[in-house]
């Protein structure tokens, strides 16, 4: 269940990308502009999550690891939240970076404090739902 709820996060998270867009050569610089915009994160990755069928209420990145969905995880794979108290991302462990709505980033090169990983809990018999507009967008 767990490979089939990753397979079918990490294609949402490319359709997500923007037309052109293509997956970064893990080899490749990447540039890292600083984000100096009120967006946190959140929204892109509640978004990606609810498309994918796996459903959430919102949550503000400063209150992400209050959350009972998620939980905290030592060792990150692709699909997991990238956590810092002002920002949120998803991992990808192919080329240890994160994405937001901003695009593409490794993890080292964005410097500073490391982010604390967060997987969502998937209770048995649980799954993508086939109804992904029925997401709650209310705060905690």
């Amino acid at each position: 269940m767990r490979k089939v709820v990753l397979a079918l996060l990490s294609s949402l998270v490319a359709a997500a990308l923007p037309a052109g867009a293509t997956l970064p050569n893990p080899a490749a610089p990447i540039k890292v502009a600083a984000i100096s915009r009120p967006d946190d994160g959140s929204d892109y990755v509640w978004r990606v999550f609810c498309k994918s069928g796996l459903t959430y209420s919102f949550i503000p990145a400063s209150q992400f690891p209050l959350s009972p969905r998620f939980e905290e995880v030592a060792t990150p794979q692709t699909g997991d939240v990238a956590w810092w108290p002002q920002y949120v991302g998803i991992f990808v462990a192919q080329n240890a970076s994160v994405i937001s709505s901003a695009g593409y980033a490794k993890v080292a090169a964005l410097g500073g404090e490391q982010p604390r990983y967060f997987r969502m809990r998937v209770m048995p018999g649980e799954g993508p739902s086939a109804n992904a507009s029925s997401c709650d967008r209310n705060l905690l």
